[in-house]
C-alpha cells in the first residue's frame, strides 16, 4: 500500500470531494436562482414594453380608421390581422 493511500487520507479525501460537490451544488442553485429571477424581470419588461407598443399601435390604426386613410395598419395583440375597425 503507497503511504499517502490510507484510510484516514481516503475519508479525508472523500469527505473535501463530498463538501466540494454540495458547495459547488448550492453555489449553482444560487445562480440558477438569480438567472431564473433575472428572465423574469427581462419578460416583465418585454411584455410591458410590447403592451406599450401595441397601444401606439392601436392609436395609430385607430387614427387611419377614424380618417379613413389607406395605408398599412399594424398588427397587434388584440387585434393579430390589423383589420379595419369600425
Amino acid at each position: 500500500m503507497p503511504p499517502n493511500d490510507n484510510p484516514i487520507n481516503r475519508a479525508v479525501a472523500n469527505g473535501i470531494a463530498w463538501a466540494g460537490d454540495a458547495a459547488g451544488s448550492g453555489v449553482q442553485s444560487v445562480g440558477g436562482g438569480i438567472s431564473g429571477a433575472g428572465g423574469n424581470v427581462a419578460r416583465g419588461v418585454g411584455n410591458t414594453t410590447r403592451g406599450w407598443g401595441d397601444g401606439v399601435k392601436d392609436s395609430g390604426n385607430g387614427i387611419k380608421d377614424w380618417t379613413k386613410a389607406g395605408g398599412e395598419r399594424k398588427a397587434t395583440t388584440e387585434n393579430p390581422l390589423g383589420m379595419r375597425r369600425g
